[in-house]
């Protein structure tokens, strides 16, 4: 048995289970032996429904969407606030301490560089609010075959906006998925910048299934990132391949594996 700390492992709920009701992916997450769960929006649900369950199954709440607002366009940047004022309130209530932000797609027309200033002004716009609530706002690069013209597909320049804004409350969402498609070199790139790093996605390409389904190998990068200290969680962002029960156990099999 290794002396290293196991690695920390969410589900996010919004594919897991999909036939079933929100509440009832909750419960049956806990039953495959996961204590963390995270989701994208609170839209059409009811959090009071989500906090109690919540509660009854002593599960915790990692990460969900801030805003679906984009931060390149300074004519949503008062609907990018009042989201984030919204959902702080909201995390505060979940005792989560992640919010999920996008860049929002290129704008045609209008200066990279004008987009990104926008980008930077947007997250410092709302860093009080997040300071204050007790949250980290999570800069999530896109990948640009999956998502339409994101303006924020590179992890490297996702590390040098969190460099520039130098602020405990940012920080990035690695998605490898989405990471593998746009630049690869994906242990290099973590691990070289693991210290702005405030959570990870996990799903395998092609079609972000199960972690060892693909290209992508997992093994090797779960091993790495506990070898290296890795604190935080790791999401299982993924659309099972198979059954989602059968899915779940086997990621239950692969993370026992590496704790050996």
């Amino acid at each position: 048995m290794s002396d290293l700390p196991p690695l920390r492992f969410s589900v996010c709920i919004e594919k897991i289970f999909e036939e079933l009701p929100f509440e009832q992916r909750m419960e049956h997450i806990k039953d495959h032996g996961f204590t963390a769960f995270e989701f994208w929006g609170r839209d059409r649900r009811d959090m009071n429904i989500t906090l109690a369950l919540k509660m009854a199954l002593r599960l915790e709440v990692v990460a969900f969407l801030g805003s679906s607002a984009s931060l390149v366009d300074p004519a949503q940047r008062a609907q990018f606030e009042n989201d984030i004022k919204r959902s702080a309130s909201l995390a505060v209530d979940l005792s989560c301490d992640n919010l999920i932000i996008h860049s929002g797609p290129k704008l045609p027309g209008v200066p990279r560089e004008r987009q990104r200033d926008s980008l930077v002004e947007g997250i410092r716009s709302v860093l009080d609010i997040a300071g204050d609530a007790g949250v980290t706002l999570l800069l999530e690069p896109l990948n640009a075959i999956d998502f339409t013209s994101p303006y924020l597909t590179s992890s490297d320049e996702g590390f040098d906006i969190i460099r520039e804004l130098n602020h405990p409350r940012v920080r990035l969402l690695f998605d490898v998925y989405n990471q593998q498609i746009s630049e690869g070199n994906l242990s290099t790139r973590m691990i070289k910048n693991l210290d702005l790093i405030g959570h990870i996605h996990v799903a395998d390409v092609p079609g972000r299934r199960e972690p060892g389904t693909g290209e992508i190998n997992y093994r090797y990068l779960f091993k790495l990132l506990r070898k290296h200290g890795y604190r935080g969680y790791i999401g299982l962002d993924y659309i099972p391949q198979t059954d989602s029960k059968v899915s779940l156990e086997a990621m239950r099999v692969m993370m026992k594996q590496l704790e050996d």
